[in-house]
């Protein structure tokens, strides 16, 4: 029997709904957002899915990275399109989010995407750390900067000079 699954991920707990190609309802449930823990509660209810679809989302790589080393035929479907279907709905629960990214599923709608191997959202994670660390330093700089033009004491912007000068008048 062929069978299709949509998963409403969130951080406790992911949804599920399991259809047939007819867009039977066969099963739903939820279980813990764990590769493991999803797996083992998708054996229960499934034999072998053709296609299991869930939205892109914060812990969708890695959730998804774990379903396909468990053998599961995972897609994830951009969030932005998979939203427009989303807000058809009339009574929006995390059940019928799953229900229809079943649907989704079973249709093949809405365009996946790739979600990488681990090594490259680990240099991601690393790049977007250091870019919002030169963020928080840059908008420190400036506000100390500000507090200290409302005494009178200026200094000339640039990388450094602020600590220097500040050190040196011991303020």
């Amino acid at each position: 029997m062929v069978e299709y699954v949509g998963l409403d991920v969130s951080k406790q707990e992911t949804h599920f709904c399991v259809k047939d190609v007819g867009g039977e309802v066969l099963a739903q449930g939820y279980a813990a957002t764990d590769p493991q823990t999803l797996f083992d509660a998708l054996k229960e209810h499934t034999l072998c899915p053709q296609r299991i679809g869930m939205e892109t989302g914060s812990l969708s790589a890695w959730l998804a990275r774990g379903l396909s080393s468990l053998g599961l035929p995972i897609e994830v479907i951009d969030a932005r399109e998979a939203h427009g279907l989303l807000k058809l709905q009339r009574n929006k629960s995390d059940a019928s989010d799953a229900d229809l990214l079943a649907d989704v599923s079973r249709c093949n709608l809405g365009r996946t995407v790739d979600v990488g191997c681990e090594t490259a959202s680990r240099q991601r994670m690393l790049l977007q750390a250091r870019v919002h660390l030169v963020l928080q330093r840059v908008a420190l700089h400036n506000t100390v900067r500000g507090l200290l033009n409302a005494v009178g004491l200026r200094f000339e912007k640039g990388k450094g000079r602020l600590v220097k000068r500040m050190l040196a008048m011991k303020v």
